[in-house]
Order: structure tokens, then sequence, then C-alpha cells
């Protein structure tokens, strides 16, 4: 018996002023009802992406889709089948969401969803949904304090020797305030334990081939550097919430991370770069964003 052929899905995170993410429960007698998920549904045969999108939004929520851009795509394997996750983030739409669907509606700040009961495949969409695309390793002397006015940013904050300084609580909580998603980036448990004692919002660990011991639900994400293919691989069978793809030498070939961040099913950091000129690129072959080391 041959393997389930692969069903294409559009899903759309769509936000409120408030910045809150619309969430759907899936009704009683579909597969896996009760969990919530981004709302969508299947690609049409010949139909264009954001013309699927916007054809499922307006079905399920009667909502029109004006502006639309990729978020994340994924691949995921049930037992019983095989989806292409293809999710946009709808910037701009006209009505009000409504239940047409006999489903439930929430809303929830990004933050906040790792504590409801999301399909599994969603759950890189909240990572995804959290974290700025732009990351930035911050260098020795500089403070959170500094990045204050600047755009949001995912911040990696190193520590992996004995004397390097520990991120402030209370900067981290200022940081986080303004938008910035701050990690400690190190090589073991130390690491995890200086990022849960600061408040961050997780760690980015050096893949060296150990367990992660990952919170499945995502609310602590650990996240983790790595300088080839196959060490993200492995990364990610072991749970890992997103990736730092970095090579020390020089960054990955374009055609090789546009393969990659697909099969990952995990937003991926790009780097090394200098700067963040090359965010647009990136994107465009996939990848979450631009990993930046002066």
């Amino acid at each position: 018996m041959g393997s389930p052929a692969e069903i294409h899905v559009m899903a759309g995170a769509i936000a409120d002023r408030e910045g809150r993410i619309l969430i759907a429960q899936r009704p009683r007698g579909k597969h896996m009802a009760g969990r919530w998920e981004f709302p969508g549904g299947k690609l049409a045969n010949g139909e264009e992406p954001l013309d699927g999108l916007k054809r499922e939004l307006a079905e399920e929520l009667g909502v029109e889709v004006r502006e639309a851009r990729p978020l994340i795509r994924l691949r995921y394997e049930y037992p019983d089948r095989r989806v292409l996750l293809d999710v946009w983030q709808v910037t701009a739409y006209d009505g009000e969401p409504k239940a047409l669907d006999a489903q439930a509606l929430a809303w929830a700040h990004p933050d906040e969803l790792p504590k409801h009961d999301l399909i599994e495949a969603d759950r890189a969409i909240v990572t995804a949904l959290r974290l700025p695309r732009f990351a930035r390793v911050i260098g020795r002397g500089e403070t959170l304090q500094s990045i204050r006015g600047s755009a949001a940013q995912t911040i990696l904050w190193p520590y992996f020797e004995d004397g390097d300084e520990e991120p402030d609580r209370e900067a981290v909580i200022a940081a986080r305030a303004a938008g910035h998603r701050v990690f400690v980036m190190g090589a073991d448990v130390d690491a995890v334990r200086v990022a849960a004692m600061a408040g961050c919002d997780g760690v980015v660990l050096r893949w060296t081939g150990q367990s992660l011991h990952v919170d499945r639900s995502g609310a602590f994400l650990v996240g983790a550097h790595c300088v080839d293919a196959e060490g993200a691989a492995e990364a990610v069978a072991e749970g890992a919430h997103f990736l730092v793809l970095a090579p020390e030498e020089e960054p990955m070939s374009e055609r090789l991370l546009e393969r990659l961040c697909i099969i990952y099913g995990r937003p991926v950091f790009a780097g090394w770069y200098s700067d963040a000129r090359q965010l647009e690129r990136l994107h465009q072959l996939g990848a979450h964003g631009c990993a930046v080391r002066r």
C-alpha cells in the first residue's frame, strides 16, 4: 500500500487591532474534532495559493482578504495523511470574522497560543508568529537598553563561558514589553538556567547532538544553532522549536536553504550575515528571518 497523497492546505493568521490572533476549534464530526487550529482549508486543483486562502477565509469566516504575505510552509505527516501547510499572515481584511462553519472562534495573543490545544502541525506557526524576523547576536558591551525604540528583534544573548554577563531580568521584561524577544545563546543546561532566571523567551543551544528536553507546548522556546543540514535535521527530530542555520565560514547556498526550509517544518533563521539587507531575499527562499552577527 502506497503512502497517502499530500493535501495542500491554506491557512491564515488573522490579527485584530490588539495584535491577537484568531484560532478556530474543529467542529464535531471532523478529523481531530475539538482541537484548535488556524482557519483555512484545502487548496483546489489549479488554484493559486492566495486565491485559495481568500476563498477559504470567505467561506469559513465571511471576511474578504485584501492583503496577505507568506509566513511559513511546512510538511506534516499524520498517521493517515500527509499535509503541505501553506500559511499566510493576513495583513489587511474587510469584515468581522464569524463562525460560518459551526466552529468556535477565539482570539489570543501570540505568546498565549501555546496554552491552547492546537493540532500538532500548527505549533510551528505559533513559533513563527512569536519571533521577529531580524535576529541579532548582541555584542559585548551592548545592553538591552540600547535597543530601545528600534523595530522588534529576536535578540540572542551569548552565554558560553564562566564570566559572561547574564541578562538583567528587568531589562528583559522591558525589552519584551517593547516587542522584542530575548534568548540566551549557549551550549548547555546552564544557558537554560540563565534564560529562565532572567524571564527570557527561551534559549538557542549550539547543537552538539544533545537531548534538548523541550517544552512540547512551546511556552519556553528552544532553538538550535546548527552549522549544517545534518545537524539541523537531528535537532528537529529532537524537538527544536526553531533553527538558527548558520555555518561558521559563510552562509548556506540559496538552493540548499530553500529546499531545507520546507523539509524541516520549523522557522529558520539563516546566517550569519553582517547586516539585515538579505532579509527579504531569505524570506522569499522560505526562511523565517535573517541572523546577524557582527
